[in-house]
């Protein structure tokens, strides 16, 4: 099942906003089409963490691969049948590394969704040439987001901190929130970001430094009400904010990025989950009269699942990491239909850095023509955020439909 404790790589990640295979086998692949493309085939990459003690994304492997079996049915890429392979990063950088290597070795058209909180990935790649298309942007050299073959449409691990402030504000009505952060370097700008976030709002913040190994949250809970605080938002791996809202209970707010909790760990927690709110980068699964694309990704994962992939379970699926696998694979589809000649990593790329106004309806439009602007960022090109809150009756997540841009509320709060 897919562990949501990656929070230490997401504070690298904002801490660079504000800066402005071990073993590389194939662990599964879907086979081209037999009866549609007739030219030669390319090959897709995915490098995802599969065998660690805690953070595991399957299921991001999974609608890549889904995505492609269909890719296949429609014809491939002008013709070319497309092959998928995944490689496990095991979040482990020499594991990573491996798996990059892979990808030049094997001559790959481009690495898909690649999740690893270490570096070293980006490097290979780029010195080869290679695409790397819709990574999560946590990778710790922040490589994700600076290298010049990345292309992330994530923005969630960058600016939730800054959004929950004005989030909270719009649906709970709150003036002032406590900042949770663990106490190490990697978190240092976590309170800095919601400061900003807090202040683009007209919120007061409150930053709470807590050690790794905290297991007691009730005095934390207890020195944010005494505070007048209403809400807090918590830069915490799964464990750590499970323990806050046990502690703090309903009488305080809670936001964190989409994912870190589980389903299964809300619905656990009753009624004491019932304020808490997300900030994601896609829409929910439960949106699709809105999204009609999360019909046909659905059916493409049931279709995956059908013909054999576990990891398109439905119970795996997860607006986050499912979304995000799968859209890349849309990605490699459109834009290298654009391509005139050999389709290679090479030309893969050239066509890609000249895409603007890509329309993936699940996210804004996309222009891969004009970097982003603040130091660090400068491969994220979707600022736009989604709220989310828990119900605790209906036992998933409902839509508070607001959007928020990260990059303006930083500007903002800066100001």
């Amino acid at each position: 099942m897919r562990s949501r404790s990656a929070m230490a790589a997401l504070a690298v990640g904002a801490t660079l906003a504000l800066a402005a295979c071990g073993s590389s086998g194939t662990t599964g692949e879907s086979s081209p089409a037999t009866d549609g493309p007739k030219a030669s085939p390319v090959k897709l990459l995915s490098i995802v963490p599969l065998t660690t003690p805690t953070t595991n994304f399957p299921e991001q492997a999974g609608a890549a691969k889904a995505a492609v079996r269909a890719l296949n049915k429609r014809g491939g890429i002008n013709g070319h049948p497309v092959q998928i392979d995944v490689c496990d990063s095991k979040n482990d950088q020499a594991a990573g590394e491996a798996c990059a290597q892979k990808a030049v070795s094997g001559k790959y058209l481009a690495v898909v969704s690649a999740f690893s909180t270490a570096g070293g990935i980006n490097a290979i790649l780029e010195k080869a040439g290679i695409p790397s298309i819709g990574s999560s942007g946590i990778a710790g050299d922040g490589s994700d987001l600076t290298s010049k073959i990345s292309f992330v449409y994530q923005p969630a691990s960058t600016y939730y901190e800054a959004v929950c402030a004005p989030l909270l504000k719009n649906t709970a009505k709150i003036s002032k929130m406590g900042v949770v952060n663990y106490d190490i370097a990697a978190a240092s700008r976590l309170g800095a970001l919601a400061g900003l976030g807090g202040k683009s709002a007209g919120v007061g913040t409150q930053e709470i430094k807590v050690p790794v190994t905290t297991s007691d949250y009730a005095p934390v809970a207890a020195r944010i009400t005494d505070a007048g605080a209403q809400g807090v938002t918590m830069g915490l791996a799964e464990a750590s904010a499970i323990g806050l809202i046990q502690a703090g209970g309903d009488k305080l707010n809670y936001c964190n990025a989409a994912g870190t909790i589980s389903d299964a760990n809300l619905v656990k927690l009753g009624p004491a989950a019932k304020n808490f709110y997300a900030v994601g980068a896609f829409p929910l699964f439960n949106q699709s009269a809105k999204y009609p694309e999360l019909t046909r990704l659905q059916s493409e994962l049931d279709a995956d699942f059908a013909a054999g992939d576990k990891d398109a379970a439905k119970n795996l699926r997860h607006s986050t990491s499912t979304i995000g696998g799968w859209l890349a694979v849309q990605i490699v589809e459109q834009v290298g239909k654009k391509v005139t000649g050999d389709l290679t990593a090479k030309s893969l790329l050239a066509q890609l850095n000249q895409t603007k106004g890509l329309d993936l309806q699940l996210v804004p439009p996309l222009d891969f023509t004009k970097t982003n602007p603040v130091p660090g960022l400068t491969r994220l090109f979707n600022n736009t955020l989604l709220g989310q809150r828990w119900d605790s009756t209906k036992k998933t997540f409902l839509a508070t439909g607001t959007s928020y841009d990260g990059q303006k509320i930083l500007t903002a709060g800066a100001k």
